[in-house]
């Protein structure tokens, strides 16, 4: 089950503590830490909760993928391979993710494209 991960992804992507989501989920820090370290599984109840917290679905919270849905200013702003590409990706499972950035590295590199990371945000260095 992805609940666990997803979870503490969308606490960190919001910025939140355990503490605060427990405040404002009426439950405690430690029944959160439950939840992200796998030791608890929360009701049909709670997991409803989460979504209507989170603004997501719970088939999010408890799926190893990303929606496969984009925004419609998503939409408009790409060209179609693009949008293509972006709608597959979030369709593949964590593991495979990992697997295209790999194989898309090896042809960086094949094609002599450097890709550096800074600061958490890629930034090209085409030679």
């Amino acid at each position: 089950m992805a609940f666990a991960e997803n979870l503490k992804a969308l606490r960190h992507k919001y910025n939140m503590t355990q503490e605060y989501v427990a405040e404002h989920m009426n439950l405690s820090r430690t029944t959160i830490a439950g939840y992200e370290s796998k030791n608890r599984k929360p009701s049909h109840e709670n997991l409803f909760a989460f979504a209507r917290f989170f603004h997501v679905t719970v088939d999010y919270l408890l799926s190893d993928s990303e929606p496969s849905y984009i925004s419609p200013e998503e939409a408009k702003a790409l060209p179609e391979d693009a949008l293509e590409l972006l709608i597959r990706y979030r369709r593949l499972p964590i593991r495979l993710k990992k697997d295209l950035m790999r194989q898309l590295s090896l042809l960086e590199v094949q094609d002599g494209i450097g890709v550096e990371k800074t600061a958490g945000a890629p930034s090209e260095n085409i030679r």
